[in-house]
């Protein structure tokens, strides 16, 4: 039997399973708001190193006063509607609400743009640190429910692979399910960000959250009941976890090791598992594509590159922001709001 096929059916199973494995963290952060979590303790990093030990040094010198850690994050957080994301424009805008962010509007103009370019980069910067310390501690998390999945659905390597020598019907037909499970990862993952966002709304109502959870469980036995009907050589017979029966003709030392390694081969990951299925697609047409003449013009025959649509956005200035935001909570304090004019602190006026 040609080996590209095995391998490649081997890759399309390790796809459908670290798919499985992502669900059932995705379970886990969303019940357990982890994202959440995350953005408040890295405001509060923020605010003891830089709020803390810098910018309140500096204002207590000109008689400002900064706010207690817990409210200021409460500031920072509380219109984000339970949010796990907060974007430097918007933490810039709700900085202009705290007593922080009046402090620095007392200052000229020129050391207000420097402030908040120092501000807005070591923000950036906690956030980027904030989104690697949480991607690793996703990834620990997936190796471990990976494993636990291995082993509690009898997942081996070794048993799927020597099913996929003598078997090659199934083979066949788990490789060409290759582009399936590659739609189906994409279209997942896309799921899986969206309902990152909607997790990053504030959902008030516990039964709502009751319906998301129970959502994912029904996909998750969806997808296992999926894999079962393709004919992967999973499971346990008989209905009974850890049936000797299905362990013997292994031995129970070789299953534990091969089965645990599988489940480290699963959490390696969906996006590491669909670029191998999709590396092992495109080998068939290389040979095409390898003899195929480049096209020297586009399909009109004109030579002419295809324009791009649409406009592009370009993020708002993070200083443009800050005095807005200031203009506005002074108009609103009724602090100067005349016709054509806007009165205040010199340092306020744009």
């Amino acid at each position: 039997m040609n080996a590209l096929q095995i391998a490649l059916a081997l890759a399309v199973s390790m796809l459908i399973f670290s798919t499985l494995a992502t669900m059932v963290v995705e379970i886990f952060n969303k019940v357990l708001r982890l994202r959440r979590v995350g953005l408040n303790k890295m405001l509060e990093a923020f605010y003891k190193t830089e709020v803390k030990q810098r910018i309140q040094v500096m204002l207590a010198r000109d008689g400002a006063s900064v706010e207690d850690m817990p409210e200021f994050i409460e500031k920072m957080t509380s219109m984000t509607g339970g949010s796990h994301t907060l974007s430097t424009i918007e933490f810039i805008r709700r900085l202009a609400d705290t007593e922080l962010g009046k402090g620095l509007a007392q200052r000229a103009d020129s050391e207000i743009d420097g402030l908040i370019d120092d501000i807005t980069e070591r923000y950036e910067d906690y956030g980027r640190r904030a989104s690697q310390i949480f991607r690793r501690h996703s990834q620990v998390g997936t190796v471990a429910v990976s494993v636990i999945i291995a082993v509690f659905l009898n997942i081996n390597a070794v048993t799927i692979f020597r099913t996929f020598q003598s078997n090659e019907k199934l083979t066949r037909a788990i490789a060409g399910q290759a582009e399936q499970a590659m739609t189906a990862y994409q279209v997942q993952a896309e799921l899986l960000e969206a309902s990152a966002k909607k997790d990053a709304a504030e959902i008030a109502a516990i039964g709502t959250d009751s319906e998301d959870l129970k959502e994912s469980v029904r996909e998750f036995r969806k997808a296992v009941d999926e894999a079962e009907k393709l004919g992967f050589p999973i499971g346990w017979s008989d209905e009974q976890f850890f049936n000797a029966k299905d362990i013997e003709s292994m031995g129970w030392i070789a299953w534990i090791l091969t089965t645990i390694l599988t489940g480290f081969l699963i959490g390696l990951g969906g996006p590491f598992w669909f670029d191998v299925v999709k590396r092992f697609t495109v080998v068939p047409q290389l040979a095409g594509a390898l003899v195929r003449q480049p096209p020297t013009e586009d399909e009109t025959g004109d030579g002419t590159k295809p324009q791009k649509s649409g406009t592009t956005v370009f993020p708002e200035d993070p200083k443009t922001a800050f005095k807005k935001a200031m203009r506005a909570q002074r108009i609103i304090d009724g602090m100067g709001a005349e016709v054509g004019d806007f009165l205040g602190p010199r340092a306020m006026r744009l």
